[in-house]
Parts: structure tokens; sequence; C-alpha cells
């Protein structure tokens, strides 16, 4: 069954939520503050209320006790023959007090002089027949507001005695008016304060909505939120937010810049290649004029220049790659990563001998990208190996090691080995893009490993790529593996 969708008014909660998304962040937190001190000054307000009432009353109560104490004194006196209830002695009415006795069936005796009748309830009864001790109340005769007490006498009567209120009612109105102005006052301050406090809280908020409305604006990324202001010596949220800012402005300034180097690079790079190519194919447009050996020889260039081409796109593509998702991550076994390749570099370098000692490791990342890596470090043993020379590719739990037989590294050269379209004096006579080594940076920095390149003791090169959490797999006893050398 399908449910429609609701077509009528929006209900109150919806109004309402809508109309503080309107409010800004500013008016919200004060809005929500200043009901906070109101909930509390209220509610400490009315506590204040309720105790001075309550002394007030108790004092009221001590003295309808105290006359009732009075009365049961004076009813200990003979009765009248025929009386039920005894005769009062004295009045209350002087200090504005009421007086009257209560029998269990509901009979009342007062005062001669008094002609306010008290009124007599349930409860009332029930103390005059002995089923329940004394009892306080407020009731109105008339217009009066009364303090009443119902205290037993004796065996079936009850007295009451009650006072008029109207002083304590007095007070009381008068200190609620004054409890209500002082919270009112003291709402009235503490939003004024929070107005202050908010706006100097928020200041660094303004001050980055600011300036990521300036960047986004400009897309000028060498602004940066003044640390001095924000920042400072502060250990918050707001000084780590600060800070949160300033290094993702750097980040990204990074990414771009690297980018647009990455860009002019590949212009330059793509310019020689494609200048060649142009120039062999226009020769052979002329094929007709062209001996049949000279013609085959710019075929097989065209097609070389081609095959080179091909590989530098690709490495630009996997350097533009950068790192590849996390979510690509998967447990693979490194050392069959690495034999699958070195299948295609015995292919791929049939002058060169590749050794190989694979002990089984598993790793996690993104096997596409490591076996590239791979491929880089193969080729760039092979490349610089003497023809008949071993190439020797190991595999233990601590990464991967490639050792030529090669000329070796100049020292100048070795800080640079890593660097995007670096070629050292003696390699850009040979094919190559001088991306490989970046790529295999780039794929160590991406799993969190690490990747270097020296010169061998004997000649040579050896390149080492480490990575991360590598494991060996739980068929493989330790003790079946050797030492690392």
């Amino acid at each position: 069954m399908t449910r429609r969708p609701r077509t009528g008014p929006p209900g109150p909660a919806a109004r309402v939520r809508r109309l503080v998304r309107r409010i800004s962040l500013r008016g919200r937190l004060m809005l929500a503050a200043t009901l906070a001190v109101g909930v509390v000054v209220g509610a400490v307000t009315w506590l204040a209320f309720l105790a001075v009432r309550h002394e007030l009353v108790s004092d009221v109560d001590n003295r309808l006790r105290q006359e009732a104490t009075r009365i049961e004194r004076l009813s200990g006196r003979p009765l009248p023959p025929g009386a039920r209830v005894p005769a009062f002695v004295g009045a209350f009415g002087q200090s504005g007090g009421y007086l009257q006795l209560v029998a269990a069936d509901g009979e009342t005796l007062r005062p001669t002089d008094q002609t306010v009748r008290l009124p007599v309830s349930a409860g009332a009864l029930d103390v005059a027949a002995g089923s329940r001790g004394e009892s306080f109340g407020d009731v109105r005769v008339g217009a009066e507001h009364l303090r009443l007490l119902t205290a037993p006498l004796r065996d079936g009567v009850a007295l009451q005695v009650g006072i008029r209120l109207r002083d304590v009612d007095r007070e009381l109105s008068r200190l609620e008016v004054a409890f209500i102005g002082v919270g009112l006052v003291g709402l009235v301050v503490a939003a004024l304060l929070h107005r202050l406090m908010t706006r100097a809280v928020l200041a660094p908020v303004a001050e980055l909505t600011e300036a990521a409305e300036r960047i986004a604006a400009t897309r000028d990324l060498a602004h940066r939120i003044d640390s001095g202001r924000i920042e400072g010596d502060r250990a918050d949220e707001l000084g780590r937010l600060a800070g949160s800012f300033n290094a993702m402005l750097d980040a990204l300034a990074q990414a771009v810049s690297a980018q647009r180097h990455l860009v002019a690079d590949a212009s330059h790079e793509l310019r020689t290649p494609l200048t060649s190519l142009r120039t062999n194919v226009e020769l052979l447009a002329r094929g007709a004029r062209l001996p049949d050996a000279e013609r085959d020889a710019l075929l097989t260039r065209t097609v070389a220049g081609l095959e080179d081409l091909t590989g530098l796109v690709s490495d630009i593509v996997e350097v533009a790659r950068g790192e590849q998702p996390a979510a690509f991550a998967v447990e693979f076994r490194l050392d069959e990563v690495v034999a699958a390749e070195l299948l295609r570099a015995r292919r791929h370098w049939p002058g060169v001998r590749f050794d190989e000692d694979l002990t089984p490791v598993l790793a996690r990342g993104v096997p596409d990208r490591v076996g590239r890596a791979v491929v880089n470090l193969l080729d760039n043993a092979a490349k610089f190996s003497p023809p008949g020379a071993a190439v020797t590719v190991r595999v233990r739990p601590d990464g991967i090691t490639v050792r030529d037989h090669g000329p070796g590294i100049p020292a100048e050269d070795l800080p640079h080995v890593f660097d995007r379209f670096y070629r050292s004096a003696t390699a850009r006579r040979m094919p190559g893009s001088g991306l490989g080594l970046a790529i295999v940076g780039q794929v160590a920095e991406s799993h969190g490993g690490r990747v270097w390149l020296g010169n061998a003791v004997g000649g040579g090169t050896v390149a080492h790529l480490g990575l991360p959490a590598l494991y060996l797999p739980r068929s493989v006893p330790a003790a079946d593996i050797g030492p690392v050398s």
C-alpha cells in the first residue's frame, strides 16, 4: 500500500522548525540561552516565593495552634445542665479570628457576638468523631480568605479556629510583584550579557565564514585565518577549527599547485614525442618518393614513438589518479602480484635474467596500483642492466627489494629520482618518461609505506618498497621463513 504524501498545511511543530531555521546562529544561541536562563530564574523565583509563603503561613498556623490550646484548657470546666458543648470564655475576634465548635452530628456552636459561620467539611466531622487528628486548610467565607484549624476538643466535639489572611495575602502579593520584577530584570541582564558573550565567542566563527566566502568568491587559496586572533594559545574547538581550516587550505593549495605543475610538465613532455610523430607521419605521406629502406625505418620509428607516447600518457594518467579510495583496498598475496609482474617483465626484457626469491606474504591495499609500482621497479632495473645481467627480486614481510647490476646512480641524482619527469643526464638517451619512480613513490605514500633507492655494494642499484601491515599467511609456518638480510 502506497502512503500518500501530506498535502495539508504544516503543523505547529513544522512551522516552529521553519521559523527557527530562519534565525541566525547567534540568534538561536541567544534564544536558547535566554530560555534556559528564564526557566532557571522562574524556578528559583517560584521556589523563593513558596519558601516565604510557607514561613508566613507557618506563623499563622502557630497562632491558630496557640489559640486552640487556650480554648482546650478553658473547656475543662463543668458543662451547664443540658449543654452539649462548653461555653466559650473570651473571644478570638479581637485578633481578627473566628471560633466554632462542631459536634460529630454536625451541630455547631459559636460565640454570641460572632455572626460568621465557618464551613464544616467531612474532614471536620471526622475530627469531631475522633477518626483523624488536627488539620489545616484555606477556606473562603464570603469575600474573606481564612486559614482554618480543626482540632479535636473532647469526645464528639471538634474546635475550629480561623484567622484572616488579609495581611498575609497583601504581603505575598507585594513579594510576588517584587519577585516577578527581579526575575524580569535578571532575564534582561542575562540576555544582554549573553549577547555580548555570543558576539565575542562567535567572532572566530564569523571570521572563518568570511574567509570561506572570500576564498569561494576570489579562488585565492593564499588567504589564511589570522592565527594570532583566533588560534593563539586556545586549545578549544574554535582554535582547533581555525588550525584545521588553515591546514586544509595549505593542503588544497599544494594539491592545486601540484596539479598545475603536472599539467605544465606533461605538456612539455608530450610536445617532443608528438613533434617527432608528426615529422615521421609527414615523411611517410611522401612515401612514393622514399626508398623502401627509409620507409621501413620511418615506420619502425613511428611505431616506437607511438609506444613511447602511449606509455607516457599511461604514466601521466597514473600520476594524476593520486590516492586510490580506501574502499578499493583488499587483502591480497603480495608474492603472487610480484610473480605475475615477473612473467610480464621476462617477456618484455628477454635479454635480462630475473632471479626471484618470493616469500608468501599477505598485504592490504589496492593490488593494481601495487602491481604498477612493481612493474616500474622491474623496468627501471632491467633498463639499466647490461645484456645477460641478473636482476634479483625478493619479497619478505618487510616489503619488496629489487637489485640490479647496472652502472648505478650518480650521487647528485639520488635526491631527485622520485621527482616527476626527472631524468638524469645518463638516462635521457634511453626510453622513458621520468614518471616510473614517481609512481612508485606515490603508491608507497598512498599505502602508508615508504620507498628508497640507492647504490648497491659491488655496483648497480637496489630499490626497496616497504608496505605497512604485512604479515605471513597462516598456512605458511614461521619456521620456513628465512632471515631477511
